[in-house]
């Protein structure tokens, strides 16, 4: 096969692999910082879970999924694939390790740990946004309506008491709206819903393909470079990569490569020798363009472990969480679910003119994601693993791989927390 190598500026040099929201953030920030970057996708621009995901800037989510009781509900995963989390039995096999390394994870001390590098994140999320908003021309997309967290008895708020005073603990707060309260501002919502939770803070993103299209739009008019390829190995040296191959057959040698590849980059950290317990997580929704509701907030349910969205293209009901792998059959009937269960929350919505959807976020064992270089090779840096908080920590993930290849420490982060080798 005949092959290219792609020449690159004087400039310093970076490869970036990805083109969901982390990749396309950490090129922007490093393009600010005087480098020649390259942003490799193997699909297309937002064709993971960057498109299609609730658009929620969850800012005080620094519950992790692993916690006190979790052990308890694990028979129930395996055994009903209707259930806002299941695991697939067959799956669950060759994710015993991972599964050990959840529930220790799970330990009220450790617990602590994770909250609190959850909370460095969220505390700069929404910040780190609004430069990048504001230079792609596209600060509408981020709708200053917070999410409703809905319970059909107030009663119901008690048996989530250990979250509502983990997010109190770190700063995270909410406002009590009783059911008039919540029927004022939400007429559509069900009579049979009690009360509500404002969650502060918590805004959504309008329509997160988007917001990522028009990231990359930006980033190359600026002078970025995007490639449609996928890559098919690193050429390395005992302490560093090279270059990298295309499966086209193109040669590409930059100073730094950084990882970003979501759910797929166990694929390409397995090439290098770097060990990332990285799980890809399905999640489903159904966009509905003609749903005859109208609401202004985002709307979590107790029970459901969904999401409600008011898009620009219509209504979105999608989340739960599905442990299968990234080669297994989607499993519809879990949208079709959670699209039933919506209307017993909104009564007036049509399920006429929708699309159903799955992806898969990549979901590491303690809910905290990998911003750090590579073990192995120092020019290689990781940020992945941001389970359902990516859109969340997208720009900030993107500052702070900056802040790494530029030995910079702007935000004053304790990076400890987001170790590749912490496991």
């Amino acid at each position: 096969m005949n092959t290219t190598h792609l020449e690159t500026s004087i400039k310093p040099s970076v490869a970036v692999i990805g083109g969901g929201i982390i990749g396309v953030t950490s090129a922007i920030n490093l393009l600010k910082r005087g480098f020649d970057v390259t942003l490799i996708e193997k699909e297309a621009i937002a064709a993971g879970a960057s498109t299609g995901n609730c658009g929620l800037m969850a800012v005080g989510e620094i519950v992790p999924i692993s916690k006190p009781g979790v052990l308890s509900q694990v028979p129930g995963w395996l055994t009903d694939p209707t259930r806002p989390i299941s695991v697939r039995p067959l799956h669950a096999i060759t994710m015993t390790s991972w599964f050990m390394q959840f529930l220790k994870a799970g330990r009220p001390e450790n617990v602590q740990h994770i909250a609190k590098g959850l909370t460095q994140l969220s505390a700069a999320a929404a910040q780190a946004y609004q430069p990048l908003l504001k230079s792609a021309g596209i600060e509408d997309l981020l709708q200053p309506y917070e999410v409703l967290y809905l319970f059909d008895e107030q009663k119901e708020i008690a048996e989530g008491q250990y979250d509502w005073d983990l997010r109190l603990k770190y700063g995270f707060n909410s406002e009590f709206l009783d059911h008039k309260a919540l029927h004022d501002l939400e007429p559509e919502i069900s009579q049979d819903i009690a009360c509500a939770m404002l969650m502060k803070g918590w805004d959504y993103f309008a329509d997160p393909a988007r917001l990522t299209k028009d990231l990359a739009r930006h980033f190359v008019e600026q002078g970025g470079r995007i490639r449609i390829d996928k890559v098919a190995q690193f050429d390395k040296q005992p302490n560093h990569v090279t270059d990298l191959t295309l499966e086209s057959g193109d040669v590409l040698s930059a100073d730094y490569y950084v990882i970003a590849a979501g759910a797929w980059t166990p694929l390409l950290s397995n090439k290098l020798g770097d060990y990332i317990p990285l799980e890809a997580m399905a999640g489903y929704n159904t966009t509905i363009a003609k749903p005859n509701v109208q609401i202004k907030h985002p709307l979590l349910h107790h029970h459901g472990g969904f999401v409600i969205t008011p898009m620009e293209m219509g209504i979105r009901v999608g989340g739960t969480l599905e442990l299968g792998g990234l080669n297994s059959k989607p499993n519809f009937k879990r949208a079709q679910a959670i699209v039933e269960k919506a209307q017993k929350i909104l009564p007036n919505l049509q399920n006429e003119d929708a699309k159903e959807w799955v992806g898969y976020r990549p979901m590491m064992p303690d809910t905290l994601p990998v911003i750090d270089r590579s073990p192995r090779f120092n020019n290689v840096i990781y940020a992945c693993g941001h389970g359902q908080l990516g859109i969340t920590y997208g720009a900030i993930s993107g500052e702070l791989v900056a802040d790494m290849i530029t030995s910079e420490a702007s935000m004053q982060m304790d990076m400890s927390f987001y170790r590749a080798d912490r496991f």
